[in-house]
Formats: structure tokens, sequence, C-alpha cells
């Protein structure tokens, strides 16, 4: 079935894997490019002496550290409609960042950026092609959420968001792509998350001969799953009528895109969904052929993945590699010890974290077992980006290192000077959790500030979805509440009476109702990553159900 689109991407395979061996070299060729796409721009006169930059060691002299805050004005310029800021080539749309923590940012995207994205994702697709030949015989599911308040135009007429993960792809691929994918793009133009749940299950369903399900956040594949359950025999009716009937407001948008879409009558899969349901629904009896899970497995979404996999018994679950909205750093390859460099992508440093003021060092200088930050040059006009990702070098492919994601090395609340990172606080989790509830994490636990009402200082609360007595949650928040004092700067704002103590509390459906509170702060449903622990205040609010 997909014997052609294998065969369009074995050449950039192939200059991908002949790169493995040469990484230094493969780089060069990056920050060539890199320096070509920027020559000309408004960003390229800025920087003394920037037309004379011919190697790695030129360029990290010649051009400072930048982070999302130092780019913002010159995003603004390109969004209200100036040429040629970060570029000399014209932004296409912007893409909305995934935001975790705060405002989603702006990202803007050319060609010259569109092809780096493709120089990674295509030896991906190869890959997963031609080492799993059963997927070359169906279609696979490819996570589409609804784009809601994302979508529309800067001040300037510049599109932001794209429709379909193909965008990603050359005009070319685009209508192979099409026959890989289960669900039509414009479900994602649906205007909630629940009517663009039900519509997606209702193709997927459909369809008897699905080989693979690719989402980004397992919870995402958790609550999918969830919703199947909910919807089952509403959904078994209309696909015995040939109807699609989302639950909810019937408005006018809901029906502009069933309007374009198709529902014939598949009585045979109804009954095959009923059955399912009866048995507990496992997917193998739904879909025989399916043969792969593609999602995060690393840093904080590793505790999701167990519950999204519960319905999956017997399918071969394959983590993602680290893809933000600014670029690829690494994709999953089968038989590695991580995912792999996209080395053939964009021009990438590594900080040690430990030794910030020190040079960065390039990809081919890593050291196995240490931890670095990844720094950022794309086609599109990101010059020494702070992407905020840790990643541990597991080891290597050839020449090229395969890096293992750890989580966000910027993800610090500091409310009072306690200085609290999300790795640590993921560490206390996993070492005080599992003892008291029969070894294992709840299916839901998170830490996030709360600002009390005076005269009661800011403190932790942590939100566990658990059926354990109270007592086990009090015993939860005094284990969290002292390994947490271990830490100086938490300790020292704890004894000056600055920070109160940390205090458990019980959530129901945690994972659906942190989605939702996230997609109200202005994340896209199928961005939305699990968090040991969020910097955003007000989740007791949220889960009492005072606020949305």
């Amino acid at each position: 079935m997909l014997g052609g689109l294998r065969a369009a991407l074995a050449p950039s395979a192939l200059r991908f894997h002949r790169a493995l061996h040469v990484p230094e070299a493969a780089q060069a060729e990056c920050l060539s490019r890199v320096l070509q796409a920027v020559s000309g721009s408004q960003q390229a006169a800025r920087l003394p002496g920037f037309d004379r930059i011919r190697t790695p060691r030129h360029f990290q002299d010649a051009v400072p550290l930048a982070s999302p805050d130092a780019v913002a004005p010159d995003v603004e310029r390109i969004a209200a409609g100036a040429p040629r800021v970060l570029t000399h080539e014209p932004v296409l749309r912007f893409e909305p960042s995934g935001g975790s923590s705060g405002a989603s940012k702006l990202v803007p995207m050319t060609q010259g950026l569109l092809s780096e994205f493709q120089a990674a994702l295509s030896p991906m697709l190869f890959e997963l092609l031609h080492r799993r030949p059963a997927l070359r015989t169906g279609p696979s599911y490819w996570s589409i959420s609804p784009m809601g308040a994302k979508q529309g135009r800067t001040s300037g007429g510049l599109p932001v968001g794209s429709m379909e993960d193909s965008a990603y792809f050359s005009r070319a691929l685009r209508p192979l792509l099409a026959r890989v994918f289960a669900v039509p793009g414009i479900v994602g133009a649906l205007p909630d998350v629940e009517s663009c749940r039900y519509v997606t299950l209702w193709h997927l369903v459909a369809r008897e001969d699905l080989t693979l399900i690719s989402v980004w956040n397992p919870s995402f594949l958790t609550l999918l799953m969830d919703a199947l359950v909910r919807h089952g025999e509403r959904l078994a009716e209309d696909l015995e009528r040939g109807t699609c009937r989302p639950p909810g407001d019937d408005g006018a948008a809901v029906r502009a895109v069933l309007a374009r879409l198709r529902f014939p009558a598949q009585p045979a899969r109804a009954a095959v969904l009923r059955s399912s349901l009866h048995h507990g629904l496992q997917a193998r009896e739904l879909w025989p052929r399916l043969s792969l899970l593609s999602m995060w497995t690393d840093a904080q979404a590793a505790h999701a993945v167990p519950a999204a996999c519960r319905r999956f018994t017997g399918v071969e679950v394959q983590g993602k590699g680290l893809l933000a909205t600014e670029g690829v750093v690494t994709l999953p390859l089968f038989d590695t010890p991580a995912p792999v460099l996209a080395l053939r992508s964009h021009f990438f440093e590594f900080q040690d974290p430990e030794r910030p003021d020190a040079r960065p060092r390039l990809a081919h200088e890593l050291e196995r077992g240490r931890t670095y930050t990844v720094l950022l040059s794309t086609s599109g006009g990101l010059l020494r980006y702070r992407l905020g990702d840790l990643v541990r070098v597991e080891g290597f492919l050839r020449a090229t290192p395969c890096l293992r994601f750890l989580g966000r090395a910027d993800a610090v609340c500091d409310l009072v000077g306690e200085k609290l990172s999300a790795t640590r606080v993921g560490t206390v989790l996993d070492a005080t959790l599992p003892a008291l509830f029969g070894g294992a994490r709840p299916g839901f636990a998170m830490l996030a500030p709360e600002w009390p009402t005076a005269p009661e200082p800011p403190a932790y609360r942590l939100f566990l979805e658990t059926p354990a007595p109270d007592t086990k949650l009090t015993e939860a928040a005094a284990a969290v509440e002292r390994a947490l004092c271990e830490g100086h700067h938490y300790r020292y704002a704890r004894e000056l009476g600055q920070l109160g103590p940390v205090l458990a509390v019980r959530v129901a459906e945690g994972a659906r109702r942190y989605e939702a509170r996230c997609i109200a702060l202005g994340q896209r449903a199928g961005d939305i990553k699990p968090m040991d622990l969020h910097r955003q205040p007000g989740w007791s609010a949220h889960f009492s159900g005072a606020s949305a």
C-alpha cells in the first residue's frame, strides 16, 4: 500500500545514515545553510562581522545566546508585516509553541525551516516503513486536536497554525502522505476537544486495517480511549446508520466540518465495537493489524505510559524523539540506546549546565553519560536559541550522539527564592510516592504553587488521584515536604516562614481536568505535556470546580 511513499523517502534516509559517520561535517553544512538564510536580514546587519563567519568557533564568538524573550521583538515585527527581519526568506506562517506554563510563543516558519524538518522527519518515517513492514499494509493515526483559538492571522496578514502534520513535508509527498492518515486533517477544524475526539473515533473504529497510532502525550491516548468507552454505544449506532453525532452543542462550526466529511454506514464495524466494549475494550479486537504505538516515553511522560498502554496489550511501543515547534533535536530509530541527533536538520550546540559560562560543545564533542542543555540555530532565523531542554548522552550511533530527553532545564518555580526545579520535583515524587501507594505513583500526581489569602504565605499543593484514605495523602504531603527540605533554598524559605508546608489535595479525573485547564490557558490538546511541577497557580480552584 505504501511502497511508493517508502521509495520517495529513501534518498533522504540514505543521506541521513551516511551523515551519522561524520557528524562534524554534517553540522558544518547545517551552519553554512543557516548563515546563508540569515544573510541579508535585519538580524545579520545587527551582528558585527556576520558576513565573515566561516566556522563554528567564529559563529560562537560573533553571535550571542538568545532566549525566547530576546527574539520576541523581531517576531512581533514579522507578525506586523515587516520583511527580512530574521532571514531574507519570507515567512510562510507562524506556528504557536506548546506554552506549557505560560503564554504560547509564535514561531516563524520559512521554507528553509520546513526543509530542515523534512530532513529529520523523512528518515524517521522511512525507518518505520522499512523496519516494520506491517505498517505499509494499512493506514495510521497521527494525533489530531482542534486548533481552536490558535487559528487566524496576524496583524500583518500571516496565517497562524497549520491544519495537518503533512504541512511539514514537501508538496510532492503530501498526496502520498494523505494515504497514510486514517483520520482526515479537516477534523482538526472542529472547535472543541470532545467533538474532535468523537469524530476521530468514528474514523478510527471504521478502519479495521489500522496499523499505527502516533500521539505525543500518552495521556492524550488514554483520554481518547476513555471517550471511546464513554460514547461507545452512541458511536456504534452512528456507524450502523451512517451518521455522526458528536456530543455537546451542535453549532454551526461543527456542522460545517461534518458537511465536508463522509460517514458511510458500517454495520459490521458497529458489531465489532459492541463486542469489544462487552469484553473490556482491548484495541487488538478492534484493530487486529495494529502493531505500533508511538508516544513520548521519557521524562515526566514516562509515568503516563502504563495507563495509555492498558488497552493495547501486545502492541509495540516506540518512544518519540525530541521535537519542538522551533525545530527537531532527535529522531527515534529502532535498536539505538536513545533517539539520535537530527544532525542534518539544524546546527546544534550543547551547554554544560554545571558550567554555563564555558564555551558550548559541538555535536561531535559530546561525552557519553554527560548532561547538556540544547542550543538551536535554524534556517528560520533562530540563532543560538536556548531551547530549554535537558538531554543526556546515552551512547552513539556510528559517531553521532543518541540523546535522552530529561525534562525542561528552565522549568523552575521561584515564589520566594526556593528555586524549585521540575527535575528535582520529579525525583522527589518518584522516591516518595510509590512506597505509600502500593509500589506505584498515583495515576495523577502534580505539585503546583498556590497563593492563599493573606496573611498565609504561598505554599505548594500536591494533587493526587488515588482511592487511598486521607491519611495516606497526609503522609504523602509530609514525605514530599521532608524531601524538598533537603534542598537548601527550599528549606531556608520554610525556616524563614516565607513558604508554607506542602498540603495534599485529592482530585478526580485528574488527567481530563488537567487537560481542560491547559486548553483554557492557551494550549492545544495534542501539545499538552504531563507535569510533575506546574508553575501556574490556581489549580486548587480548578480541581474544586470553583474556577475554569
